[in-house]
């Protein structure tokens, strides 16, 4: 009445009017109200006027209305927004919920937030949040931001404190964290099986899916560490990757990073070892390796493999190269790296039993051909011998290696036979290399016999 008095003369035109207007759903809810007392529903408690400030900003809210142009909406429109808002609210507190969700995934923001979303609904709470009969919204909306939206320390929602914090920004997280944003995202896409789309997308995160990180992180090692762990190079601990003894991932980049339960199992497999006060009969990993011409990443494969036994443990060594070998130690005969793929210039030296210069100096005369191939752990080119060049090259020529590893002779000794015998060296410009043509060698007779089979 006190209402009704205020505006007596608005009201007396609009009844001199007697201009039929159908009533809305809002409209037939408040006159049942004015009829027959409050309602019982979730709204049953509000007076009218609030019903009326809740019903219309939600649904301005709802209906997009922007929050800076609010007061310049008429009276029709006005009543759309009354109808919108009491279809949600007189649902209960679910309905809200899942409106203000809608509303969340409408936003185009890049990292939403609560306010902007609830635009006209929010600022209308804050400012009549002192009512108690509110506060049953002012819950269900402040339990949705908290639980929904980046909160900051010590942050307030419509005056009520925040217990803890539900979600994070990626620069609270990387504060907390020390870790990059981008590595993060990684982390997270990774430990909670996202693609590389949706974890890129990220723009908050939670104190959950941040542990998770950590804790998968926190089991990674990079190759420079793993190398200091197992005491040898890196470029043995990508071996050791390729073999399978080591697991890897990478997070985007060309960076490797290694499982460090598998280095702790390698480590723990050395310790297992029965240990010898002395070398004896027994050399060093790294000693063994050198004088037996075989690569440490092979040992340590056909060990693994079960097919390497009598191994051993020194005391005074640390990682693999606490290993003690037998020196009779028996090593199963290793493949030659026959030219199923492009080699490197040191694989192709070794193949043809040759200097890396000499291979070098015959790709420069074009003797053999090379490929630019990328190093996937440093982003790097660098030349790979083609096989089919390899091909070509041992289809016409025999290197001093092969011919003395066929003979059986020293290769300084073979060297100096031929050039008796003169047999002409490859000439590559200026340098000469010692491979020479079959044609030739099968003319010296007796070398060609030994060397046939090579």
């Amino acid at each position: 009445m006190a209402q009704v008095d205020l505006h007596r003369d608005l009201v007396k035109q609009a009844a001199d009017r007697q201009q039929a207007c159908e009533a809305t759903e809002f409209e037939a809810y408040v006159r049942r109200r004015i009829y027959r007392g409050p309602q019982a529903d979730w709204l049953g408690e509000l007076e009218l006027t609030h019903l009326y400030g809740a019903c219309m900003t939600l649904g301005a809210a709802i209906c997009g209305a922007p929050l800076q142009h609010f007061s310049t909406f008429g009276q029709d429109q006005e009543r759309q927004f009354c109808v919108e808002g009491l279809r949600v609210l007189s649902a209960g507190p679910d309905s809200l919920w899942r409106c203000m969700e809608a509303l969340k995934a409408r936003s185009r923001s890049r990292r939403p937030y609560f306010s902007t979303d609830l635009g006209a609904f929010y600022t209308w709470l804050r400012a009549a949040r002192g009512r108690p009969e509110l506060q049953d919204l002012l819950g269900c909306v402040h339990a949705f931001a908290v639980r929904n939206y980046t909160m900051k320390p010590n942050k307030r929602v419509l005056g009520w404190p925040v217990p803890g914090v539900r979600r994070m920004s990626f620069d609270t997280a990387r504060r907390q964290s020390g870790l990059g944003g981008a590595l993060l995202k990684r982390l997270i896409g990774h430990v909670d099986g996202l693609s590389e789309a949706q974890s890129g997308a990220l723009t908050e995160t939670t104190p959950e899916q941040l542990s998770r990180a950590i804790d998968f992180w926190s089991g990674l090692r990079n190759l420079k560490s793993t190398a200091a762990a197992l005491n040898v190079l890196p470029t043995q601990v990508k071996g050791l990757i390729d073999k399978g003894i080591l697991r890897s991932i990478r997070f985007g980049t060309a960076l490797r990073y290694v499982y460090a339960e598998d280095v702790d199992r390698l480590l723990a497999n050395v310790t297992a070892l029965p240990e010898m006060p002395g070398a004896g009969a027994y050399l060093p990993l790294r000693g063994h390796c050198r004088n037996h011409r075989i690569g440490l990443v092979r040992l340590i494969t056909l060990w693994q493999d079960g097919k390497v036994d009598g191994l051993s443990r020194g005391a005074d060594l640390t990682g693999l190269q606490a290993i003690l070998v037998p020196q009779d130690v028996d090593i199963e005969a290793r493949d030659i790296p026959l030219a199923h793929r492009d080699l490197t210039v040191l694989e192709a030296a070794s193949y043809l039993k040759i200097g890396v210069g000499a291979i070098r100096a015959l790709r420069d005369a074009g003797y053999l051909g090379h490929a630019t191939c990328l190093n996937a752990d440093t982003n790097h080119r660098h030349t790979l011998i083609t096989r089919s060049s390899i091909w070509d090259f041992e289809t016409r020529f025999l290197t001093l290696g092969q011919l003395a590893s066929a003979s059986k002779v020293a290769p300084i000794h073979l060297a100096r036979r031929l050039d008796r015998e003169g047999v002409p060296t490859v000439r590559c410009g200026s340098r000469h290399v010692r491979a020479y043509e079959r044609s030739q060698v099968a003319a010296c007779g007796e070398i060609m016999r030994r060397s046939r089979h090579g």
